[in-house]
């Protein structure tokens, strides 16, 4: 039997489009878990009368811990069958998805996981924006070369959730998702990063997701109060420590062009997050600290030197550059230091939230 997991949380009737791409599936023998982790009213009605029809069919957990590593971590352990698919709330499943994917993980005993490409719709699900989207390898090490990238296994496809297919078993090897990367951003690509450690990858190669892309308002909604800028960057660096210490345990950190890799890839999460910084009131010596720390790290990139010159300009036109709508943070937390960041992907994490695995 297969468990398909669905968190559920600000999604409202878009959950029933998910529950039915379910009921629509050629693969008949399975199982829906959803997941409320603290949903809004208008989306746990939704799931409330989906399972008053269908008893037998749907069960609803409750998770109140907020956080999609959270939410899937309970629905792998309600779950009953020997195959997990998860779904996020807002996407859609085509019907072979789940019978594509069990026939292929049978077949290929060795994989860890199966995924498959997908197709961009619009937020009402009328358009496909882009249609076959596959995906790239982890992109921070595609300076190595084929050789280092397969000692160190660092060439995953970072895919989607909405996609992910595997063994309940494989999580006794793996592991379930790391509840550090809270609320969520990067506990995707953690989870893709074990489950590659213990096994290949195997591509279906047709659309078995229609990938909802949101409208601004309907991200706003959907965020709103549950992410802010100094989380999303320990997650970052959290993350780039784990991937250090999986380097040091295969004993190739002192490899060139694993260094390289890694002097590129802190350059540009540098950048990314200088950027950032630029679109807050008060947030413009943290971001021209960073962005040079950028460019010392790869000189290469100059188009940092370009965003550090749009410092200079006012609040207002850097807002309409860099801000980020979905924080809505108008200054700087206090927890974000010169110290903190000074500190960042050095491969020495330390944080209050590390206490929650």
């Amino acid at each position: 039997m297969i468990s398909v997991v669905i968190p559920f949380f600000r999604s409202g009737e878009l959950l029933g489009e998910a529950i039915e791409s379910v009921f629509n599936q050629t693969e008949k023998d399975w199982e829906l878990i959803l997941v409320d982790n603290n949903a809004s009213d208008e989306t746990r009605l939704v799931a409330e009368k989906y399972l008053k029809k269908n008893p037998g069919r749907i069960r609803v957990v409750h998770e109140p811990r907020q956080g999609n590593a959270f939410a899937r971590n309970l629905g792998i352990t309600c779950a009953q069958g020997d195959f997990i698919a998860f779904l996020d709330d807002d996407d859609i499943m085509y019907p072979d998805r789940l019978k594509l994917q069990k026939s292929a993980l049978k077949n290929e005993s060795h994989a860890s996981l199966v995924y498959g490409i997908i197709d961009r719709v619009s937020q009402d699900n009328k358009k496909v924006l882009l249609s076959c989207v596959d995906f790239s390898p982890f992109k921070h090490f595609i300076e190595c070369s084929s050789e280092v990238q397969k000692k160190i296994r660092l060439n995953f496809p970072d895919v989607p959730p909405s996609t992910f297919f595997f063994a309940k078993k494989i999580i006794q090897k793996t592991g379930s998702f790391d509840t550090h990367l809270t609320p969520f951003f990067l506990e995707d690509t953690d989870f893709c990063l074990s489950m590659y450690q213990n096994g290949d990858f195997i591509k279906i190669d047709e659309p078995i997701i229609r990938f909802r892309m949101p409208s601004s308002e309907f991200l706003i909604k959907k965020r709103k109060k549950t992410l802010n800028r100094y989380r999303i960057i320990k997650n970052q660096d959290y993350f780039f420590t784990k991937v250090i210490r999986l380097i040091q345990e295969k004993k190739l950190l002192e490899e060139l062009e694993v260094q390289k890799a890694l002097s590129i890839w802190r350059a540009r999460w540098l950048k990314e997050i200088g950027m950032s910084f630029l679109g807050v009131k008060n947030g413009v010596s943290f971001g021209r600290k960073l962005l040079l720390s950028s460019f010392k790290e790869n000189p290469k990139d100059i188009s940092v030197l370009r965003h550090f010159f749009r410092s200079f300009k006012s609040y207002e036109k850097r807002f309409l550059k860099y801000g980020d709508v979905q924080l809505l943070e108008e200054e700087v937390q206090k927890e974000i230091e010169f110290l903190m960041i000074e500190n960042l992907f050095t491969g020495t994490h330390s944080c209050e939230f590390c206490g929650l695995n």
